[in-house]
């Protein structure tokens, strides 16, 4: 057992599988005997890395959610202004939101969140919530130092500024990828995520 745990290139493996497996064919749908199959590994090393199959839907929900935001997280340019750093988180966050893996994993925690409803927090957190915290500081921080600001914004007042920006961003751009409607050109998401970047400091 100890063995079996020691070796990443299984659990990679049984992970890969399974976010495929639950991506097509959702959590109730898929089995461990078909993650097990298609890894090409035994029940048993499934079970030697993870309690059962909602602790695997779990891992892998995490592990999506953090690979699809590590753009969001990359640090902006030291001299940058605000505005510019703005409309470059925004557009990393809307094609973030429009990935089709991104969608499908969007409509995978949404389908399972009834029967898990600490993966939605976890979720949540992992993502929007703390893409508004991180923002809310900043927007916060360059107040003081009158980037773009009449006068220093308090940080409860910054936090709702910026869940405000990332709701703009979101507004009906995900609803339709969601649907499946073809998404707008870059040239017309650009323009709209600097719009919202303008909002923001207006409303500021």
């Amino acid at each position: 057992m100890p063995a079996e745990k020691s070796r990443p290139d299984k659990h990679d493996a049984i992970t890969r599988a399974a976010s495929e497996m639950f991506l097509a064919e959702g959590f109730d749908r898929t089995s461990l005997d078909q993650i097990a199959q298609r890894a090409g590994v035994s029940k048993q090393t499934i079970y030697s890395h993870f309690a059962d199959k909602e602790a695997l839907f779990k891992a892998i929900c995490a592990e999506l959610t953090e690979k699809l935001t590590i753009p969001l997280r990359q640090p902006s340019k030291p001299n940058a202004d605000l505005r510019s750093i703005l409309i470059r988180l925004g557009e990393d966050a809307l094609a973030m939101m429009l990935h089709p893996a991104s969608l499908d994993l969007h409509r995978l925690i949404v389908s399972a969140s009834a029967r898990f409803p600490e993966l939605g927090r976890a979720a949540y957190e992992a993502g929007a919530s703390r893409m508004i915290e991180e923002l809310g500081a900043l927007i916060a921080e360059r107040s003081r130092s009158g980037d773009d600001f009449a006068r220093p914004i308090e940080e409860a007042r910054a936090r709702i500024l910026a869940e405000q920006f990332l709701g703009m961003l979101r507004g009906l751009h995900q609803a339709r990828g969601l649907l499946g409607i073809e998404p707008a050109p870059a040239e017309a998401l650009q323009a709209y995520v600097a719009a919202c970047a303008d909002l923001l400091l207006r409303g500021a």
